[in-house]
């Protein structure tokens, strides 16, 4: 097929101008795996809201030494991928990997001479300039300028309707929701103990991702954030960190009988029991977290559900505490998730919270 029929499928495809490499993509996205709250709604004849979307895009440039020479070395002998935190403006992940490979002769395929590798991640058509390199000048923009939005069309039985819309004009939906911190430099052998959020209404869980520490010491390769930098796959992989005498406090009171040093059975457990209380799929029944897996890219989850209904509908604190047992510094984002609720006429579509 031809890139235009391609582009007339929506099909994503790969094409070069230049010295310019392009990977055209599309996606189709459900509302629900973006908003719970969608998901819970169910019927409404109208909906009144407004939807904005935060796209992680971004250009970020790998510095390159010793290009014709062969062999990979963070050192002057040979090939040397570099970048600093000032040649990445991805604010959250960088969503790429540039990585090094050998031609079949051992050296390498980098054309001799190169000083520089920048990629970005854009919508529609990249931006005009970024460390002197004219992005745009390559002339190559997205087949498909705009979004679309597809929703369902569905005819109710009258008498159906009329019992429905009586009943619903004031529906009460509940759905999850979270917020995240993140906290940096947590050193080697050192505690944590942290106040993460206060006055959160009905907490159910609590997850704490750790990640190798920015820019010092032995991880100064990365050369950024391991959540950030285009040398690593996080957060599709992390890294096997260790964090021991871990607790989680809510209003006060400990959630964990005592401090723990998580294995992958407590892990299970703790998911396992959240699964069984909020009637969720974390993928761990359906067998997507493997031990080994998990043993290599580690999460902390915590279920915070249980408690007494009067607490739950009151403003509590949640802290978090633990030691790093890891032989590098880390950074961890911590999600708070809880249940929200908002109300809304199925007749008219208005939302209120």
């Amino acid at each position: 097929m031809t890139g235009t029929q391609l582009q007339n499928e929506f099909r994503p495809y790969y094409t070069t101008s230049g010295n310019y490499m392009f990977w055209h993509d599309f996606a189709v996205i459900k509302l629900n795996f973006l908003f719970e709250s969608l998901n819970k709604i169910g019927l409404t004849k109208k909906f009144d809201a407004q939807l904005r979307l935060w796209v992680n895009t971004g250009t970020c440039m790998v510095r390159v030494t010793g290009a014709d020479s062969t062999g990979l070395a963070y050192n002057s002998t040979g090939l040397a991928y570099n970048m600093t935190p000032a040649d990445n403006t991805f604010s959250n992940t960088c969503p790429m990997l540039i990585n090094y490979q050998s031609s079949t002769a051992g050296g390498s395929i980098v054309p001799a001479g190169t000083q520089a590798i920048v990629a970005g991640l854009y919508i529609n058509k990249p931006p005009t300039t970024f460390a002197g390199i004219n992005l745009a000048a390559s002339i190559v923009q997205h087949p498909l300028t705009n979004c679309r939005l597809y929703y369902s069309s569905i005819t109710v039985d009258p008498q159906k309707s009329i019992d429905y819309v009586p009943r619903n004009r004031n529906k009460k939906v509940i759905y999850r929701s979270f917020v995240t911190n993140s906290y940096n430099g947590i050193g080697v052998g050192s505690s944590f103990n942290a106040l993460v959020n206060s006055g959160i209404i009905h907490p159910t869980a609590v997850l704490i991702c750790p990640f190798i520490g920015a820019t010092t010491g032995a991880n100064a390769g990365f050369g950024d954030y391991q959540w950030k930098s285009p040398f690593d796959t996080c957060p599709a992989t992390m890294s096997p960190l260790s964090l021991i005498n871990l607790q989680v406090g809510i209003g006060g009171q400990n959630v964990l009988n005592s401090t723990l040093s998580m294995t992958y059975e407590n892990f299970l457990q703790q998911v396992n029991l959240a699964e069984q209380l909020t009637s969720s799929d974390f993928g761990v029944a359906t067998g997507l977290i493997s031990q080994g897996y998990w043993e290599q890219s580690k999460w902390y989850f915590v279920n915070v559900e249980r408690g007494n209904i009067a607490d739950k509908l009151q403003p509590r604190n949640i802290n978090v505490s633990f030691n790093n047992n890891s032989n590098v510094p880390i950074d961890v984002i911590i999600f708070t998730f809880y249940n929200d609720q908002l109300t809304i006429d199925v007749e008219t579509g208005i939302v209120t919270k």
